[in-house]
């Protein structure tokens, strides 16, 4: 009787604990099908033909197939990512940009030198019917200038720093370009908020520099040596007091009037994160960025410009997110 009540004990112990793991499994299963907003992994949002809402639209190098690349878009709202469009002509997106009536979406590649253009049809982005090509291998960033015209930084080394510069209402290459002799490699271009000067990022002689020029003239006044070891787009503040050059491990804080650095920023605190892009909240307040290391997922970061402090982090945001844009 002792040694029965004994396997009793046995048995019934060890049908509890294969319960308790049974439950275990299945709630970790239930776990893991619950969306998760910290690491983005939703394709699709919700949305109505005439949805608003605020918008970062984010250029992938990488995508579902090898070469080629996605534009993401996260939903600062809800918090999820939808993969809008999972292949470009744009081979390895560099930038996207989208035009201010949502219409029209422009994408520039790392590896074939196109831009691809895509059009709202009120639900999703349709591919236009042949994709922009350019004179150049490489192509890093598409800027909107003053007049409406896009300025597309020319990523191969040529001698001189240049620009290719594309009209959204023939949706194509102008003839005339923007060389910078100064610069051996241009990588970003911003303007001043009432059009007179524009800021060049890119390689001098020396180094990494920033360039002031007046504009239309396009003559330099100004320059800075920029203490990073790659200098990527340079983006100016809603209110025109600041620029903010994005780098390899740092972010620099510019005053346009003077051309000194005002603060640096490194919201990962690594020196290897790239932060290729950035792009400004409605009122000004915020600075969203993405920032990549090697072998590893983007992650969105959110400065509080008031302090320079992350407030807010998104881990997986994209594969390697290059060009970031915000959309209302």
């Amino acid at each position: 009787m002792h040694y029965t009540t004994i396997m009793r004990k046995y048995i019934f112990s060890t049908t509890i604990l294969l319960l308790s793991a049974v439950m275990l499994l299945y709630m970790s299963g239930c776990t893991a099908e619950e969306p998760d907003t910290s690491a983005p992994q939703r394709k699709e949002i919700e949305r109505t033909a005439d949805w608003q809402g605020a918008l970062l639209y984010v250029a992938d190098e990488v995508g579902p197939v090898d070469s080629w690349g996605s534009i993401r878009v996260y939903d600062n709202v809800s918090g999820f990512v939808e993969e809008t469009v999972e292949q470009t002509l744009a081979a390895g997106p560099s930038d996207v940009y989208v035009t201010g009536d949502g219409s029209t979406m422009y994408v520039s590649s790392l590896a074939n030198g196109r831009v691809d253009q895509f059009h709202w049809n009120g639900n999703n982005w349709s591919r236009g019917n042949s994709a922009i090509n350019s004179p150049a291998l490489s192509l890093l960033t598409l800027a909107p200038a003053p007049g409406g015209l896009l300025y597309v930084a020319d990523g191969d080394s040529t001698g001189d720093g240049r620009f290719f510069i594309l009209n959204p209402e023939t949706g194509r290459l102008d003839d005339r370009e923007l060389a910078v002799p100064d610069l051996t490699a241009a990588r970003g271009i911003s303007w001043a908020a009432d059009g007179s000067q524009a800021f060049i990022s890119g390689i001098s002689a020396d180094g990494p520099v920033l360039l002031k020029l007046s504009w239309p003239a396009k003559t330099v006044s100004g320059s800075l040596a920029l203490p990073v070891p790659q200098p990527h787009q340079v983006v100016t503040s809603l209110d025109g007091a600041s620029l903010f050059v994005m780098g390899q491990g740092t972010i620099i804080r510019v005053d346009p009037a003077t051309m000194t650095i005002l603060a640096t920023i490194q919201p990962s605190g690594s020196p290897a994160t790239e932060y290729m892009d950035g792009a400004f909240s409605a009122d000004g307040r915020y600075l969203f960025t993405a920032g990549t290391e090697p072998g590893a997922d983007s992650t969105l970061y959110v400065i509080n410009l008031a302090n320079l402090g992350v407030v807010h982090t998104v881990p997986h945001v994209s594969a390697r997110a290059n060009g970031i844009q915000r959309v209302e």
